[in-house]
């Protein structure tokens, strides 16, 4: 078989940046080519420069410097001073952290901290992942509850905790008022040092229900049907898919939210903390946060809250590597 044999005697350029085929040229043996032109890949050099990189990049790069890895690097700093904004900074090195040892509160914030994450972050995920499955099958009136499941989003972190407030009221909250209707005299929710941690954590669950429900939708989708199809065939029944074909197929996505939760839970529990309990009832929800700012803010010990702050991250990089540890990358001669 004769392949294709091009002269370079009969391709000349166009003006147009194509190359013209003769008809002459041939494809397989005695088959004529009729002339028609080939693309050349052109290369703007405008896009292509990285001047338009840096350019968009840039900004991004400058912010991310400016506010997140700056301001790490200077409470790293002042961690290692004792410092109240007024007077001079005094350098005590790891003295701030070896008080915190000794701080009976601080150990108990830590403590309320690991508590918070683990009501808050197993909850939102078996449920975020029900949800989504209940959605994703297309129930009668579905599509009415995949717009309220946004409402969350939608609200602010500081208007969500007036608003569970009122909800948590002992006198007019609808808790109370439905509970009431059986007869049920409920607790102070958020006066009682038994039940203000759980019911702090059933809003931080709320909070973050949308973007585990929206990652698991997405996840849900990419699902191959043939999949469920073959487990139907094999007599799967609807537990079974959900076990062993839908679970492993989300499994990433719930590694991912996993981590999202836990950052949220630490770092985004501070507005609805101090609105609702600010700590109490007696260092009940005095979450690490929380402390910190009244560190920070109230008592003007800005060495020791940057110490709590860097124990704080080491905890979030502790928990999001256990949640979802690093993984080596497969080479060829790895299984899939």
């Amino acid at each position: 078989m004769s392949r294709l044999r091009l002269s370079r005697s009969r391709r000349s350029p166009s003006a147009t940046g194509h190359i013209l085929l003769s008809k002459t040229d041939t494809a397989e043996a005695g088959t004529p080519v009729t002339s028609r032109t080939v693309p050349r890949r052109r290369t703007n050099s405008r896009t292509d420069s990285p001047f338009w990189a840096a350019l968009f990049v840039g900004p991004n790069v400058v912010l991310f410097i400016a506010f997140m890895i700056i301001p790490i690097i200077w409470g790293l700093a002042l961690s290692l001073y004792d410092w109240n904004l007024i007077g001079e900074p005094r350098f005590v090195g790891l003295g701030n952290y070896f008080d915190i040892l000794k701080d009976a509160r601080a150990l108990n914030s830590v403590w309320k901290t690991i508590y918070l994450v683990f009501l808050g972050v197993v909850p939102t995920v078996f449920l975020s992942f029900m949800i989504a499955v209940l959605i994703n099958t297309n129930f009668p009136g579905y599509t009415v509850f995949r717009t309220m499941y946004l409402l969350p989003i939608v609200i602010s972190l500081v208007a969500s905790a007036v608003l569970w407030r009122f909800i948590y009221d002992p006198r007019v909250g609808p808790i109370a008022q439905l509970l009431s209707a059986f007869g049920i005299s409920g607790p102070n929710w958020l006066q009682d040092t038994t039940w203000a941690m759980p019911a702090l954590s059933l809003v931080i669950v709320w909070l973050r229900l949308p973007l585990g429900i929206i990652l698991y939708l997405a996840a849900l989708q990419q699902i191959n049907p043939q999949l469920l199809e073959a487990a139907e065939i094999d007599g799967a029944g609807p537990w079974a898919k959900l076990r062993h074909v839908i679970w492993p197929n989300v499994m990433p996505v719930t590694l991912l939210i996993l981590v999202l939760t836990l950052r949220g839970i630490i770092f985004d529990s501070f507005d609805i903390a101090f609105v609702m309990t600010k700590g109490g009832p007696l260092n009940s929800t005095d979450i690490l946060a929380v402390y910190i700012y009244d560190l920070a803010f109230s008592q003007l010990r800005l060495g020791y809250a940057s110490a709590l702050s860097t124990v704080l991250f080491v905890i979030v990089t502790i928990l999001a590597l256990i949640f979802n540890p690093p993984r080596r990358r497969p080479t060829n001669g790895d299984p899939v």
